[in-house]
């Protein structure tokens, strides 16, 4: 065995069964390792980026429990994934990056700016967005310092692990390397159990401010799923809670849309009903969310302002940032173990009136959404009606950016084991859809749908072909086609009155997606009107692309909007005063 497959070895150990994969000189060795491997399978992607991409989705698709893998070469291969890797970091996403580099002679220690072909300063690169970047050469890098650098990637608030192998070392024997590998696993498997164990401090400080509350109301985040959380227990916890339980966009999906106990999500652009429970209530357990700036509408400090809060968050800083928000209590804590802990407490909540509050609130906030929403033209909220409830909506992988997408998002209704994995979630880089979505549908070996704009699929637009070569995968491409990137045509409207660089009348070209679609052997289906969609939705063909003339107005429902003071200092409305008037 040599160092390439060692190092393929010890990924493969962590449950990882596919690698996405560029070829390239310099990672030769780890390109025929991860080809010989027999128990691996490799997709050749024809973009570093989107190898990424896929390593992420895949990742996701396996609920954060298994890693994701992308092989690339050195110089440009790594630099090309750095969109995508960023976005894995900042969605907490476990992967590897593993690329080859230079041979140790050609590595630059002179500090010139380029010292030979392909070479760069990939560790430099990568660390600011990597939970660890480092190069493994086995005579600095002893098997205890590999066995947590490669825990890195799934312990802790989990993310991207990215490892180069000069190209001299790649090919080197490894002694010993059943027994080491043995080892490594050992040592893994030990940080893990380590990191999810020890006594929650959080969990009987929740259920006494539970007890004293008369309108509480529970946060789930999206760190209930990366800290391996199962749906099951999930909807155990919110049930055995019961009381009005909020979810976030990178959550929504953990529960069901019509269960009782949920109410959706607050925010800046949210159901009324839900911004005015979050500041309706008197108490808010926040489980997994970071209070980050998309989720609180930019206003973190007034997201629950009238409410005792608790916060349950691992990352240090992410409590930092927040230092002295009033009434805030927070406790640094493995969201799992503090899930646990309430789910064995001793909780007798009555919630009643509350609760009956709140699903006033739901059923007035649905009779205004129908009556704003329900003409049947291609709008937003009727695409995701007839998504949501199609065989095909089990599954569905968004890009992160795009005006269409986050109407999609907002009026998405998961039925029960429906996920909604977004494409570059925090990032929100435009393109990664697509690639995404082959990372996940190669790790479910299920019908998945892509949900990308009519600009964002030319980003990564070669991952059709990669799609192509790979006949197996079962993959359906929804575009939402409104003619370019309107949330951009908007933005220059307000801000300028005129449009540049962001439709066809403006610069860019209207591509013909039925072209596209034969040159990758996909069937291709224009749908102008919902009946067409739902139709189109309910043929059981496994491969195709989808073109949907999106119909919109630029209404997306309520949001928080900018008002300017009597000083013309501009602010934001809060949410509770959104409202369906416009």
């Amino acid at each position: 065995m040599n160092v390439a497959e060692f190092i393929l070895a010890n990924i493969r150990n962590l449950g990882t069964d596919t690698a996405f994969c560029l070829t390239g000189g310099m990672a030769m060795h780890i390109n025929r390792a991860a080809d010989a491997a027999a128990d691996l399978r490799v997709i050749y992607c024809n973009h570093e980026q989107a190898a990424a991409a896929a390593a992420d989705g895949y990742a996701k698709a396996k609920d954060y429990l298994i890693p994701g893998l992308a092989i690339v070469t050195s110089g440009p291969g790594v630099t090309n994934t750095i969109t995508s890797v960023a976005s894995a970091y900042y969605d907490s996403v476990p992967m590897f990056v593993l690329a080859g580099q230079v041979k140790r002679a050609d590595i630059n220690t002179h500090g010139v700016r380029s010292r030979g072909a392909q070479e760069t300063p990939h560790l430099e690169l990568m660390q600011p967005i990597t939970k660890c970047a480092f190069r493994y050469i086995p005579s600095e890098v002893d098997d205890a310092a590999l066995a947590a650098n490669l825990a890195q990637a799934v312990v802790g608030r989990k993310g991207p692990v990215f490892i180069d192998i000069p190209l001299d070392v790649q090919s080197e024997a490894v002694i010993d390397a059943e027994a080491r590998l043995q080892k490594i696993s050992g040592l893994i498997r030990a940080t893990i159990s380590h990191d999810s164990g020890g006594t929650s401090d959080a969990a009987p400080a929740i259920v006494a401010a539970l007890k004293e509350a008369r309108r509480p109301v529970l946060v789930v985040g999206n760190a209930l799923r990366i800290a391996g959380i199962s749906r099951t227990s999930i909807k155990q916890l919110v049930e055995k809670v019961a009381i009005p339980t909020l979810f976030t966009w990178a959550s929504f999906d953990l529960l069901a849309y019509d269960h009782p106990l949920n109410f959706g999500c607050a925010g800046g652009l949210a159901p009324t009903h839900s911004n005015r429970i979050i500041q309706a209530a008197d108490c808010i357990i926040f489980l997994g969310t970071r209070l980050d700036l998309l989720t609180t509408a930019f206003n973190p400090s007034n997201y629950g302002k009238n409410a005792r809060r608790i916060v349950v968050e691992l990352d240090e800083k992410e409590i930092l940032k927040n230092e002295g928000l009033p009434n805030t209590t927070f406790f640094r804590e493995n969201v799992a173990g503090v899930a646990e802990d309430l789910l064995s407490s001793d909780l007798a909540l009555d919630a009643t009136d509350w609760l009956s509050q709140c699903k006033t609130w739901l059923a007035k906030d649905r009779e205004d959404e129908q009556a704003a929403f329900g003409s049947m033209r291609t709008t937003t909220y009727q695409i995701s009606r007839v998504l949501s409830a199609s065989r095909l909506g089990k599954y569905v992988v968004p890009t992160a950016s795009g005006f269409a997408t986050e109407g999609i998002a907002r009026f998405f209704k998961p039925t029960d084991g429906a996920s909604f994995a977004w494409a570059g979630h925090v990032l929100g880089s435009m393109g990664l859809g697509l690639p995404t979505a082959i990372g996940a549908v190669a790790a479910l070996k299920q019908p998945v749908v892509c949900l990308e704009g009519d600009g964002g699929l030319l980003l990564n637009v070669q991952e059709l072909f990669t799609l192509a070569a790979n006949p197996d995968l079962p993959l359906t491409v929804i575009i939402l086609n409104n003619g370019g990137y309107q949330s951009i045509i908007r933005s220059q409207a307000r801000a300028f009155n005129k449009e540049f660089g962001a439709s066809a009348a403006s610069g860019l070209y209207t591509v013909q997606f039925d072209q596209l679609a034969s040159l990758a052997g996909l069937t291709y289906e224009r749908c102008n009107t919902v009946e067409e969609l739902a139709a189109s939705l309910d043929r059981e063909i496994p491969r195709r692309l989808i073109d949907v003339l999106v119909e919109e107005d630029g209404y997306r429902g309520p949001s928080v909007t900018t008002k300017f003071d009597e000083n013309g200092k501009p602010y934001s409305t809060d949410i509770a005063d959104v409202s369906w008037e416009r």
